[in-house]
């Protein structure tokens, strides 16, 4: 997890965390690609910039590891 422990905000590296662990790379690839997701923005406490942040840090370390 080498790109989220990078991220200095907390909420943005707590939510990153969390979709690395819960989420497929497939299902990071599609969410990169969309629009940010207002429920779960309204749930971290997320803007759609560390949203997006998150996102792209989750997905790139999974990347890493395959």
């Amino acid at each position: 997890m080498s790109m989220i422990n990078q991220l200095k905000d907390v909420k943005t590296k707590d939510f990153a965390k969390h979709c690395y662990e819960s989420s497929s790379v497939d299902k990071l690839r599609e969410a990169s690609e969309g629009s940010a997701d207002q429920s779960e923005m309204e749930h971290w406490g997320l803007t759609e910039g560390q949203w997006e942040e998150a996102i792209v840090a989750a997905l790139a370390d999974h990347e890493a590891k395959e």
